[in-house]
């Protein structure tokens, strides 16, 4: 009886998380980039307008814990760097690392597989924030994209990086992806090490039912891609921080 109520509050929280989102992604997001769009274009406010969009991705990103009635804890704040651009480097325990990253870390861009780019709403942040769809199945395409990506991290735009490419299935850290850094060694740009714990317990792989509980991010001091010989002991590297990050957070913060 009592797994029967924990499961239908479980329910109820994934469907109220879900509707609200989505009505806030779609609807409200709307009406975001409309205002954006008439203070660039009709009051030549393009920074401002900018901006307030930015503003308004982050304020998604934290309020998409509080719809799940979770609680978000940042550790290493002082690491925040203030200057741009830069890569923020995660590991990837759920589909919610995205709004963390982008609601307490960074509103960068990042490199979408090509189905998000037919899902209203996200298509379009996607797009405003400077980042781009990619087929995994298409190396020529995915080539064009990596050159593109690495033009606009020169210009300034920061991007997100989850270098192992797709979600853990037990929490752990997998093993990276060779060549997934390589935006932040062809860009010249400094790499943001962030270690992510809890959100697999919101919702990890496999699984429909969202559960609220406590997550925990851990931002390390920025990597010069300049102090290693090859990007493979680079990848070695940044994939050691952030594993020892989750490990002192799981540590710390052992889930119930």
């Amino acid at each position: 009886m009592v797994r029967l109520l924990r499961e239908v509050k479980y329910l109820l929280v994934t469907l109220y998380f879900y509707i609200i989102a989505t009505l806030y992604i779609v609807f409200y997001g709307g009406f975001v980039l409309s205002k954006a769009w008439f203070m660039k274009k009709m009051f030549k406010k393009e920074k401002e307008a900018r901006e307030y969009v930015l503003r308004e991705i982050q304020t998604f990103g934290r309020r998409s814990f509080s719809w799940l009635f979770s609680e978000v804890v940042i550790h290493g704040k002082e690491n925040l760097p203030d200057e741009k651009p830069f890569l923020v480097v995660a590991n990837h325990q759920s589909l919610m690392d995205i709004p963390l990253i982008l609601g307490f870390v960074e509103t960068g861009a990042f490199i979408a597989k090509k189905e998000l780019s037919k899902v209203p709403g996200i298509n379009w942040y996607v797009k405003y924030l400077g980042g781009l769809f990619v087929d995994r199945g298409n190396p020529r395409q995915t080539a064009v994209v990596l050159k593109e990506a690495i033009r606009r991290l020169k210009s300034g735009i920061c991007f997100i990086v989850f270098p192992e490419g797709t979600r853990s299935k037990d929490g752990n850290v997998q093993e990276f992806k060779p060549g997934s850094l390589i935006l932040a060694k062809k860009a010249g740009v400094k790499i943001l090490p962030i270690s992510i714990w809890g959100t697999y317990e919101l919702i990890p792989k496999g699984r429909i039912l969202f559960r609220p509980g406590k997550v925990h991010l851990l931002i390390h001091p920025l990597v010069d891609p300049k102090d290693f010989k090859t990007e493979r002991e680079m990848e070695e590297k940044i994939r050691e921080i952030i594993v020892k990050g989750v490990e002192k957070l799981r540590g710390s913060y052992p889930l119930t």
